[in-house]
């Protein structure tokens, strides 16, 4: 077993010589010019060839959201605390231009490689939630708003949970969160279209479409009575928000707010 180990030690070391070499060098920059011609692609923000996002698309959306914001003022359809004021909400950046081009390419155009130009945006956001928004004494539950069965099949991948994941990878996060897959949609519950396309008034079939889970162990974290902070890619009028605020109602939790990578007014009240 010994030999095996060193043997495998010495390949891998081989390996990175090899990678390093002169040669290799030449040799990875033309296959990756051949696949540029065989499989061209454009930056997803200006349409600049052989790149999914361009250098320059890349520094000005890290410049548009370098510091994340509170938009719970623009989302009418959010939950309402005890003093009348609405649930926080805190996003990376608009809906518009360089991120809203991204954001729908990682979502829709199955572009999973942008998940790491997303990571950084949710991860800065998620550090301004847990300062602005939490007791860093206490435990943070990450609870991110599911993804409908028609979407998951159609992309093949969960665009929020699978962002979550990498940030927790990356190690971008206190000791004290951890995400917990707490919601869920009701058998039945059919919400068609996306619901970013649409005004305040259809985006009442929300209501009454999630549920709690009752896993054992999310169970346990749901009447731990630890902090939530509730997960999504955009916020629109806060009505999913406000169901996924709903379905954990009776729970031993304390909801302090969301985190959203881009917000965007409803579709009849842009100006």
């Amino acid at each position: 077993m010994k030999s095996l180990e060193r043997a495998f030690e010495r390949m891998l070391k081989l390996c990175d010589v090899v990678w390093g070499w002169k040669e290799t060098r030449k040799l990875r920059t033309a296959l990756h010019a051949t696949a540029a011609l065989l499989f061209p692609v454009q930056c997803v923000c200006c349409g600049r060839l052989d790149e999914k996002l361009c250098a320059a698309c890349s520094q000005t959306l890290g410049a548009v959201a370098i510091r994340p914001q509170r938009v719970e003022e623009f989302a009418d359809a959010l939950p309402l605390n005890m003093a009348g004021l609405p649930m926080p909400v805190i996003t990376a950046g608009r809906y518009e231009h360089e991120l809203a081009g991204v954001l729908l390419s990682y979502k829709n155009h199955q572009m999973v490689s942008l998940s790491k130009v997303l990571v950084p945006l949710l991860a800065r956001a998620l550090r301004a939630a847990l300062n602005e928004l939490t007791d860093p004494a206490r435990e943070v539950l990450l609870v991110p708003v599911p993804s409908r069965r028609k979407a998951l099949a159609v992309r093949g991948y969960w665009p929020v949970g699978l962002l979550l994941h990498r940030v927790f990878k990356a190690h971008l996060l206190p000791e004290n969160t951890r995400v917990v897959h707490a919601l869920r949609y009701a058998a039945g519950a059919s919400l068609g279209s996306s619901q970013k396309m649409r005004g305040r008034r259809g985006r009442a079939s929300v209501h009454n479409t999630m549920l709690a889970r009752r896993q054992p162990g999310i169970s346990d974290a749901l009447n731990s009575g630890a902090q939530v902070l509730f997960i999504d890619d955009v916020l629109t009028t806060g009505a999913t928000l406000a169901e996924a605020y709903r379905a954990l109602q009776g729970k031993c939790v304390v909801p302090c707010g969301a985190v959203v990578i881009a917000s965007t007014p409803a579709p009849d009240e842009k100006r």
